[in-house]
């Protein structure tokens, strides 16, 4: 049969749905004859083909949104390979594409080798949508240790689950590609290093990733309390050299009865808000930076990533940290304005600036965005079951004294009263994927509280997540992910269904006993003992850590008879996964069981197998799994 995908518009995203759509089609039913065509206009005589972008035509099939250039409506009605395809933006009409590919049963399981396409007759299908997202806001933040490769396969996986938008953190994100390319280069070449100038280029070769994709682009956030100054700030490394021009010194926050850097890094130094000098700086760096780079479209301005430093000249003490950001967010958009800059300015919650400010407002709420970073939050209760909260119970704000909320509760009690002063656009900024899912190892419990986080965003008054965390966090499964974009696009989604069908995608016909082992593993591994909210030594966690050897051997029959099966290649890729995922969960349960009993001299002996499994092991599952991360999350365990 002659399928003919019809481009209606010239714009490169466009281009690439349409040519994701014949390569995808092409592999699940190889019997169509597919040819691309490119109109500029709807036209009578491409009414037999599958129209794909965006026209007046059928711009009355879309939901309405507030914004089309930052919400993603979609629409798609197709019937037998005939039909149109469309959306409220260019990414949108992408998004739409790879949903129509879901709906005939196509899955993106992880990035690089996880695509499932399965066969499918494409003539005897009917696919009929008309949806807007549930949340605004869906992206990823960079962290962790990354190659180009890592970042690029990320970007390229995001908007085939639906997500939008992709953050760059830093002026230059070199600390996050030194981590991985520092120690690998080192092993084949002496001496290599990893200049500032070649992680700009790689930077810029994830924009055009970015852009390419038609996603949102958050940029920088760390760096604006020192690189305005002449004061590098690519890193948290405390035992570098740094150079601080002495014109900067005056500007730093005056801390233990001196103006210097805060530990010795730059991008955990505040400086001295009431000086206006200061906020002109500040705010003229940002104007020059946005005109340099037009292709930001949220740019963060976040104060230093430390807590308790704030200055403590006898300008800066008559005001809260907050009521000093608010009149450094003025001045930052009356010279944005004043330079005909329209790009929108993320703001944080986080360490003293989850105190809501006393006094003042913001003067353009509308160029603003509100984001609340809950980083020291606990992870074994959602978002979703916060009851009510006595905003009266929250601590009164002690200048440099502050101590970080933990509960779900009084994270929201913070955000609450933010929301009281600011009621413009919002998203949450999150770490599941940055650390949790290492406490869990089987990511099964946590998978299931940023679910339901994600579903509660509408509940909570926010538009949506930008999740801060490590691009490799597909091991043992890419559920999470794919859960945390359901959510996002749909907070009626069903976790269920939701989860079966992910596991049947990943794995085949025997998914589902995949998900019941992990869901038991997960729980084996107890999160909140690896959270620290049980204590070290815990014969609960013990006794459920000593299970993990029997749980996983009784599985192994299961896993290798579906790698010795005839399943698709990124099915059998799966089950390799999780068949190197039994040794690594025997060996670090091992670790927390003799830790919980007591024995921090046998635990520290079994860390330290585990370390050298997944570091042994790293070069042949270079993607999916951040062995960096993972040593410095749990190390300190067994230390």
């Amino acid at each position: 049969m002659l399928l003919r995908i019809a481009r209606i518009s010239y714009d490169p995203v466009v281009a690439y749905a349409s040519e994701e759509l014949k390569r995808c089609l092409e592999k699940m039913d190889p019997s169509l004859e597919i040819i691309l065509l490119t109109y500029p206009k709807w036209r009578e005589d491409i009414k037999n083909a599958l129209w794909v972008g965006m026209d007046d035509a059928v711009s009355a099939e879309l939901p309405e949104v507030a914004d089309k250039k930052l919400d993603d409506a979609i629409a798609i009605d197709v019937k037998g390979g005939v039909g149109y395809i469309t959306g409220t933006n260019p990414r949108a009409v992408l998004i739409a594409a790879f949903r129509y590919l879901r709906e005939l049963g196509a899955m993106w399981v992880r990035p690089k080798d996880g695509e499932y396409l399965p066969a499918c007759t494409v003539t005897d299908r009917v696919v009929k949508i008309a949806e807007a997202p549930s949340s605004r806001h869906r992206g990823v933040c960079i962290e962790g240790a990354v190659s180009v490769d890592h970042v690029r396969d990320m970007i390229d996986w995001m908007p085939r689950v639906g997500l939008n938008a992709y953050f760059n953190q830093f002026w230059v994100p070199a600390t996050f590609y030194d981590r991985w390319y520092i120690p690998h280069l080192s092993k084949k070449m002496q001496n290599e290093e990893i200049t500032r100038a070649d992680v700009e280029g790689i930077r810029d070769a994830s924009i055009y990733e970015i852009k390419r994709r038609g996603l949102l682009y958050h940029a920088t956030g760390h760096g604006w309390t020192c690189e305005p100054f002449g004061i590098e700030g690519m890193d948290w490394d405390g035992s570098k050299e740094r150079h601080v021009p002495e014109e900067a010194v005056q500007y730093l926050a005056l801390t233990k009865g001196k103006r210097q850097l805060w530990n010795n890094v730059p991008l955990n130094t505040n400086l001295c808000y009431s000086n206006p000098k200061v906020r002109e700086i500040v705010s003229n760096s940002i104007a020059d930076y946005c005109e340099a780079n037009n292709m930001v479209d949220y740019l963060h301005v976040w104060l230093a990533d430390d807590r308790n430093n704030h200055c403590e000249c006898e300008n800066c003490t008559k005001k809260t940290p907050s009521d000093w950001y608010v009149i450094l967010l003025n001045k930052i958009d009356e010279t944005l304005t004043a330079r005909g800059i329209g790009t929108k300015v993320v703001f944080l919650i986080y360490n003293e600036l989850l105190w809501a400010p006393v006094e003042g407002k913001l003067n353009n709420p509308d160029r603003f965005v509100l984001m609340f970073a809950p980083i020291s939050r606990t992870y074994t209760n959602s978002l979703a079951d916060v009851g009510d909260y006595d905003l009266n119970d929250l601590p009164a704000y002690e200048y440099n004294n502050m101590k970080s909320p933990r509960s779900v509760e009084e994270n929201i009690g913070f955000l609450r009263k933010w929301q009281d002063f600011f009621k413009g656009d919002s998203f949450d900024y999150d770490y599941h994927y940055m650390w949790d899912h290492h406490k869990d190892p089987a990511h099964m419990s946590m998978n299931k509280v940023l679910f339901n986080d994600m579903k509660a965003m509408r509940k909570l008054g926010i538009g949506g997540m930008v999740s801060c965390q490590n691009q490799r966090v597909w091991l043992p499964t890419g559920f999470g992910m794919v859960a945390m974009a359901s959510a996002l696009w749909n907070n009626e989604a069903d976790y269920d269904k939701v989860a079966n069908n992910y596991f049947a995608a990943a794995f085949g016909p025997e998914g589902i006993l995949a998900r019941t082992y992990l869901e038991k593993l997960s729980d084996l591994f107890t999160p909140p003992y690896m959270r620290g909210e049980m204590g070290v030594v815990c014969a609960e966690a013990a006794e459920k850590a000593a299970q993990i050897p029997a749980c996983v051997n009784a599985f192994a029959e299961i896993i290798e008879r579906n790698l010795n099966g005839s399943l698709p290649e990124v099915q059998r890729r799966s089950w390799e996964y999780l068949d190197y995922h039994k040794n690594y969960s025997i060996l670090l349960g091992a670790a927390v069981q003799k830790r919980a009993e007591g024995k921090q001299e046998e635990a520290k002996r079994c860390w330290s197998i585990f370390e050298k499994y997944i570091m042994d092991n790293e070069e042949k599952y270079p993607d999916v799994l951040d062995v960096a991360v993972l040593r410095g999350t749990l190390g300190g365990m067994f230390r």
